[in-house]
């Protein structure tokens, strides 16, 4: 099985916006891994701050697997990624069907991912990789950043690699500077660039890629 990829902006996936395109994708419940890998350093910085963010009852937890619950999941399916465990990463996402990147900074988990030796296994994953926010930028080739709180300025920085030809702006509300910065982006990239509304996202299957919910290109 080649690769798939899921692009979106939050943990609604299970809108009915996105049901209809992944539904025959999770009705088996594929083997998921969770890996949040794009916290800020002032989020989690050892095992105790993460397992505050991400362990169960942590900040973000319910958000995330809410979803997955809604397809059917038992929250004992799903495996989580702690970066700070002793446990056999490279294993964990062998064992994998799915893998799911959480939000946050993307260059983040881009690094956290090679200094755990697991570039070349989530590369040649054969399954289904899916992502939010900053987990669907990673996925790209190049992708662009638009100014936040996170970001002072504009940039272009290098993805993994799993999804080619386009460019994201994410969490699309078409104010004049994700317009100016997508528009930037078109020219300097020569790909186009898919604008994801809040109910939006991409579903790209053998190169072929599917709108689902409001997008706009």
């Amino acid at each position: 099985m080649a690769q798939t990829n899921i692009l979106i902006n939050y943990y609604n996936f299970d809108g009915e916006w996105a049901r209809p395109h992944l539904e025959k994708l999770l009705k088996n419940r594929p083997r998921v891994l969770i890996l949040p890998l794009a916290y800020r350093e002032k989020q989690a910085w050892d095992n105790e701050s993460w397992l505050c963010i991400y362990g169960k009852h942590g900040e973000k937890y319910g958000n995330v697997i809410r979803p997955f619950l809604a397809y059917g999941y038992g929250e004992e399916e799903l495996d989580w990624l702690n970066p700070y465990s002793d446990s056999d990463f490279l294993s964990q996402v062998e064992q994998a069907q799915m893998l799911f990147f959480t939000g946050g900074m993307p260059e983040k988990a881009i690094a956290r991912l090679a200094d755990l030796g697991l570039t070349k296994a989530v590369e040649n994953f054969d399954g289904i990789v899916a992502g939010a926010s900053a987990g669907a930028m990673l996925q790209l080739d190049r992708y662009h950043i638009t100014p936040d709180d996170d970001y002072d300025e504009y940039g272009i920085w290098r993805g993994l690699g799993l999804v080619k030809g386009f460019d994201l702006e994410v969490h699309y509300l078409a104010s004049p500077l994700q317009e100016e910065c997508a528009s930037r982006a078109h020219r300097e990239h020569g790909l186009p660039v898919y604008k994801m509304w809040h109910e939006g996202g991409l579903l790209v299957q053998n190169g072929v890629v599917t709108v689902m919910g409001k997008v706009e290109r």
